[in-house]
């Protein structure tokens, strides 16, 4: 019988982003967010944001690395992928 082992989410989310150079208004007045597509392990989801992380540890499996906080605000869309051992 598959066991189901890990999750994987993959987030289509909008960054910002900045630049530290002098610009003219207009040129940067219809500037957009960076869209990004980020996988990681699923940790969790609140109310404020879904939590991924790039690492976890098989001996340690209440640790994990490398959090990332993506705030519902930024997030367009997103998926989770049943990874089976």
């Amino acid at each position: 019988m598959e066991k189901t082992k890990n999750r994987i989410a993959e987030v289509l989310w909008e960054d910002a982003w900045v630049d530290c150079n002098d610009y003219e208004t207009k040129d940067v007045a219809n500037l957009i967010p960076v869209v990004r597509r980020t996988v990681g392990y699923f940790v969790s989801k609140n109310s404020k944001c879904i939590i991924l992380s790039t690492d976890k540890y098989d001996n340690a499996p209440d640790f994990v690395n490398t959090p990332m906080v993506i705030p519902w605000g930024c997030v367009v869309e997103w998926w989770i992928y049943e990874c089976i051992e």
